[in-house]
C-alpha cells in the first residue's frame, strides 16, 4: 500500500533587517552611557522573497529598533502603524549579488512617533537617521537625546548590513493536517503488517 499526501505551501515574502552599529557619543537618556553599543535595526518588507535587486522604501518598514548598551535602553517604533515618517529620501537597494548599495540618506519621526515597545522610563518622541550626530530622543519633563560617534556613517551602504529575519514561524494548518495524515496513515500500515 502505497499513500502521498501533498501539501501546497504558499510562497511568503520574507521579512529582512538592515542593521547598523556604532558607539554612543552623547547621551543624557535613562540607562544610556557613553561608550554603549548603538544598534539600529530596521525590519523591512516590500513582498520580495530575495536580497537580489531589491529595493525596500520607507513604506515598507515594518519595525525600527535603537538598542542602547545591549538592551539597556530598547525602543522598537512602527511608523506605518501611525502617521508615517517625516522625512523618506533614498531607500535600501541591493545589487543582482545581493549587496547593499544604497541606503536611505534621511528617514526620521519627530511628530506622532508610534512606539511599539520600549523599556525607557522616559517618553520616547524622535529618531533620526541621517547622518547626524542626534539619533534618538526622548521627553520625561525635556529634552534628552542619544548622539553616534561616526554618525555620517549611518547613511553610507557599507556600514551596514542586510539579511533574512530570524522569525520563527508556525507551520500553517494545513501543513500540520497533512503531516497527521500521514504519520496516521503509517501508523495503520504497520499494524496491518
Amino acid at each position: 500500500m502505497t499513500c502521498s499526501v501533498f501539501s501546497a505551501i504558499p510562497a511568503h515574502a520574507a521579512v529582512f533587517t538592515a542593521t547598523y552599529t556604532s558607539t554612543v557619543s552623547y547621551a543624557d537618556v535613562d540607562n544610556v552611557s557613553v561608550g554603549d553599543t548603538a544598534v539600529i535595526t530596521y525590519q523591512l518588507d516590500n513582498g520580495g522573497t530575495s536580497l537580489l535587486s531589491q529595493t525596500w522604501n520607507a513604506s515598507n518598514i515594518v519595525t525600527v529598533t535603537f538598542n542602547f548598551g545591549n538592551g539597556a535602553h530598547v525602543t522598537t517604533f512602527n511608523p506605518n502603524g501611525g502617521d508615517g515618517l517625516d522625512s523618506t529620501i533614498g531607500s535600501f537597494v541591493t545589487n543582482a549579488s545581493g549587496q547593499l548599495t544604497a541606503v536611505p540618506s534621511d528617514w526620521s519621526d519627530l511628530s506622532n512617533v508610534n512606539v511599539v515597545s520600549t523599556n525607557s522610563t522616559q517618553t520616547p518622541i524622535e529618531w533620526y537617521v541621517n547622518g547626524f550626530n542626534a539619533v534618538y530622543s526622548t521627553d520625561p519633563n525635556y529634552y534628552y537625546e542619544v548622539d553616534l560617534t561616526n554618525v555620517e556613517g549611518n547613511i553610507d551602504p557599507a556600514n551596514w548590513t542586510i539579511q533574512p529575519a530570524q522569525i520563527q514561524t508556525t507551520p500553517e494548518p494545513g501543513t500540520l493536517l497533512g503531516l497527521l495524515a500521514v504519520g496516521s496513515l503509517g501508523l495503520l500500515a504497520r499494524k496491518r503488517q
